[in-house]
């Protein structure tokens, strides 16, 4: 094995009128030693699974308890603050505004086509609907801990409910199925172009995919894994909060580290452009991260 290296360099610039802190970081096996021996919370440190050179910014800080990352069409970055129980919504120009609040320790937010928002309102155990306008109305009731939702290519709202152990599909409130059943604590899930969805087992320690006769088939073992993404190269992204890694799942089911020494991360989302973002709900803020995914 040869030498290997890690330089980060760290710059300050002005972004949207907030200081957006940029690091640099190379380096290969070394750079994911530096993340095993530092540990969670040690600071973005790359790893063997992405190309050198790739690029972290700090794309928002000072958000309380932030997950569930979703981007609109627009460019527009939606995601819930858990603790201080809101929606948040960061505009390309860096603009944040909060388009509904006082929800029960949410996870994750969806949107519709005529532009609604949709709530797992995990405290309260129901899906909240947030209309263009602002008001807020229950859309699900009486769900076991509602921590994921998104809309399936095929228009049905999808929930994982980690409780039950089980991901519902609504066409409606009242046109319920059962999408699939018997998954150990599912919290993400992530559909590429053929239709297979894939599952988070969050107590199971492992991502999983189901086809559309909702049969369950296991794809690697990860411990903790919270929020998954599908890359433009058909690899998953899987977010481990308690070892505060990012790892990518190669169609051969082989896992390698891309980014380490995170505190807390969750729910990895892709923006329009291919670059990669990761809610560092620990440190309360939203990095970005530019490289060949």
């Amino acid at each position: 094995m040869g030498a290997g290296r890690a330089e980060e360099t760290v710059t300050e610039r002005e972004t949207a009128g907030n200081g957006e802190r940029s690091l640099s970081v190379r380096g290969t096996w070394l750079a994911a030693f530096f993340a095993i021996l530092c540990g969670p919370g040690a600071g973005p440190i790359l790893g063997n699974g992405i190309a050198s050179g790739a690029e972290f910014t700090v794309f928002a800080a000072g958000l309380s308890g932030p997950r569930g990352l979703l981007f609109t069409s627009a460019g527009d970055l939606l995601l819930v603050e858990q603790s201080g129980g809101a929606i948040v919504k960061i505009a390309p120009d860096g603009k944040v505004s909060r388009p509904a609040r006082g929800f029960s320790a949410p996870h994750d937010v969806a949107i519709d086509a005529s532009g609604n928002l949709y709530v797992a309102d995990t405290g309260a155990g129901r899906v909240a609907r947030v209309s263009p306008g602002g008001q807020v109305t229950t859309y699900i009731a009486r769900l076991v801990e509602p921590v994921d939702l998104a809309f399936h290519p095929n228009g049905e709202l999808l929930v994982c409910e980690l409780g039950a152990g089980r991901v519902t599909a609504y066409g409606s409130p009242r046109a319920r199925r059962v999408f699939v059943s018997g998954v150990h604590g599912p919290h993400g899930f992530a559909f590429d172009r053929s239709g297979i969805t894939y599952i988070n087992e969050w107590s199971g320690n492992r991502v999983v995919k189901a086809g559309p006769d909702g049969q369950i088939h296991p794809v690697t073992e990860v411990r903790d894994p919270v929020g998954i993404a599908i890359g433009k190269s058909g690899d998953l992204y899987v977010a481990q909060p308690q070892a505060g890694e990012i790892s990518r799942i190669g169609r051969d089911g082989r896992r390698v580290l891309v980014i380490g020494g995170l505190n807390g991360p969750r729910d990895p989302a892709f923006d329009n452009a291919g670059n990669l973002y990761v809610a560092e709900t620990g440190a309360g803020r939203v990095l970005k991260m530019t490289g060949d995914f």
